[in-house]
């Protein structure tokens, strides 16, 4: 499914949701000394610019974009989603949708294609959410792959929050990729102020600098701060 395909969804499961005068429209934009996607730096640990924006129907439908540079295919990334969220009942929500990766300067020269597509779900229920994710044709073409996360936050005195995550990564094509399959973790802080929302999270996953894509250090233990406002 490439970019206008999944635009085009998601615009269509907004219109059938009730049309654009009721839909909301949201942004976001961010400043980080790292982008770390489940537990490995996107960016060579190098700081990131981030953002995007949303459009969700009263119905629960919703639909995205979201960018970031990168330190390979190009230096961005692009991810576009469509979804549906609702709740069961006060305490029990969830989410499902599809989300797209895409990489426009990958595949170049011959290599495998980075951009690739997820199917996610996931249950939130007090604090706790409980996901996973889904691709047939996993980065660089490395077969399926399924994501599996536990996320718990939290509230802390003078409105800060902490947040707890663990996930596990697993691929078909370990080789290709260039890692065994690994678990990832994070404990995060965040507070916000004077409208800016500010985080300090720190990272690490169980694989070794020579597991981690022939020996290099992307997978190891880090702090990231960032800085972010919601638009």
């Amino acid at each position: 499914m490439n970019k206008m395909k999944l635009a085009t969804i998601g615009t269509a499961m907004l219109v059938a949701s009730g049309g654009a005068a009721a839909a909301e429209i949201s942004g976001n934009v961010s400043l980080g000394s790292d982008y770390v996607y489940r537990g490995i730096s996107q960016t060579n640990e190098e700081p990131t610019i981030q953002g995007g924006f949303d459009i969700a129907g009263e119905s629960g439908l919703y639909a995205g974009v979201w960018a970031s540079n990168v330190a390979f295919d190009g230096s961005s990334e692009i991810d576009l989603y469509a979804g549906y969220a609702g709740e069961f009942s006060e305490d029990l929500s969830y989410d499902v949708g599809i989300l797209r990766y895409e990489y426009p300067d990958d595949a170049q020269g011959g290599a495998a294609d980075s951009s690739f597509n997820e199917i996610y779900a996931s249950l939130g229920f007090y604090g706790a959410t409980f996901g996973f994710a889904y691709s047939s044709d996993f980065f660089l073409e490395s077969d399926k792959a399924v994501y599996v996360y536990l996320d718990y936050e939290m509230s802390l005195p003078n409105d800060f929050g902490l947040s707890f995550h663990y996930g596990d990564q697993s691929i078909d094509d370990n080789a290709q990729f260039g890692t065994p399959d690994y678990a990832d973790y994070s404990i995060g802080l965040s507070k916000s102020w004077s409208e800016l929302d500010f985080s300090l999270t720190w990272y690490d996953t169980d694989l070794s600098d020579t597991d981690c894509f022939g020996g290099t250090d992307i997978c190891e233990s880090r702090v990231v701060f960032a800085v972010g406002k919601s638009l």
